[in-house]
């Protein structure tokens, strides 16, 4: 059995030693994208592209890879382009350069991205330590059940640390009356996109071109029973248990609802995942949750941000370290061509 031949990009061919470091200017910074690539997507769709000259790298959005039903505002893709931005950012100052990240400025041809202007002789901040690099590779979504055990007071203060982003906040709750009126807000929000046919033949779609790392057989199977079973008692009460069973429910806010906001965002819940990653905390997205406009209004009002945006919700606690990584896109299918940009 194979992976869709699409996701053949794999964590393991990733090493800092084979940086070019003699190398031409864009190719050192080609290289940067092995470790962006690595970053979490919604529905591990990898809704980037990237355009490379020899001082700055351009990240685009991937509208072929936008989930049209279940992220119809494009609040999700926009906060993967952030965790991929923030990866990249991590790498460049392991690898000695200082950064400037201009958030989609404006352009004669109405294009939209951000670019990051890159400058040899940097370093790593105190933001994006050692840990977070090495953590990149490690980094997983762990679906698994977490441990009961309380968060340590510790590792919390770790991950609130991580949002320095003006008008960014992470809210972070183990109160067990919060997490079972979020426990049925997720159940309410699972039937709600079951119940629709678009969503069930998009979830479909993407199932079967196997981004959720499942072999070729298991990812049609899954295809077909997305499509013709329904799966939405089953997948409420599966993700009910998780959430209670988590010591953390977590959700990231924002001032502001525009999408330099929502890369923000992408960027800290990034540095978040990857402090996680160091510390052995497990995190998993409840995505559902702000994906249904009723439950989102709901979520808000009980975590006291009815005045912000819910922009991330997540389930977070200790658990074992995930032993697979998802697939990732072929390198050179990421990358947009042109005169200042032949090639990989």
């Amino acid at each position: 059995m194979s992976f869709n031949r699409d996701f053949s990009f794999h964590p393991w061919q990733v090493n800092e030693l084979n940086f070019p470091r003699e190398g031409e200017p864009i190719q050192r910074l080609k290289f940067l994208l092995r470790y962006a690539i690595l970053a979490p997507s919604i529905h591990n769709t990898q809704p980037w592209r990237f355009s490379v000259a020899e001082d700055r790298i351009l990240v685009f959005s991937d509208q072929l890879k936008w989930v049209e039903v279940a992220d119809a505002d494009q609040r999700e893709l926009h906060i993967s382009i952030g965790c991929a931005l923030e990866n990249l950012i991590i790498s460049a100052e392991h690898f000695g350069y200082g950064h400037q990240v201009h958030y989609f400025p404006r352009t004669t041809d109405g294009k939209q991205f951000t670019e990051l202007i890159l400058t040899p002789g940097g370093g790593p901040s105190s933001l994006r330590s050692r840990d977070l690099f090495d953590a990149i590779l490690v980094r997983r979504t762990n679906r698994e059940r977490y441990e009961a055990r309380a968060v340590s007071e510790e590792d919390e203060r770790r991950l609130q640390a991580c949002f320095i982003e003006e008008g960014v906040t992470l809210y972070m709750t183990s109160e067990p009356e919060i997490r079972r009126e979020a426990d049925a807000l997720v159940g309410r929000a699972d039937a709600i996109q079951f119940s629709d046919p678009a969503f069930r033949e998009e979830l479909a779609y993407w199932m079967g071109r196997g981004v959720f790392g499942t072999p070729w057989l298991f990812a049609r199977l899954s295809q077909m029973a997305a499509s013709y079973l329904d799966l939405g008692k089953y997948v409420a009460k599966k993700e009910s248990d998780l959430l209670m069973g988590a010591p953390v429910l977590a959700v990231i806010c924002s001032e502001e609802n525009d999408r330099e906001s929502q890369v923000r965002v992408g960027q800290a819940f990034e540095r978040m995942a990857l402090t996680a990653a160091a510390l052995g905390i497990g995190i998993q997205p409840m995505s559902q949750l702000l994906q249904v406009p009723d439950t989102k209004a709901e979520l808000a009002q009980l975590i006291g941000c009815a005045n912000s945006f819910p922009q991330q919700s997540f389930r977070l606690g200790y658990a074992g370290a995930e032993k697979e990584h998802t697939p990732r896109r072929r390198l050179v299918e990421t990358l947009v061509y042109d005169k200042k940009n032949p090639g990989p």
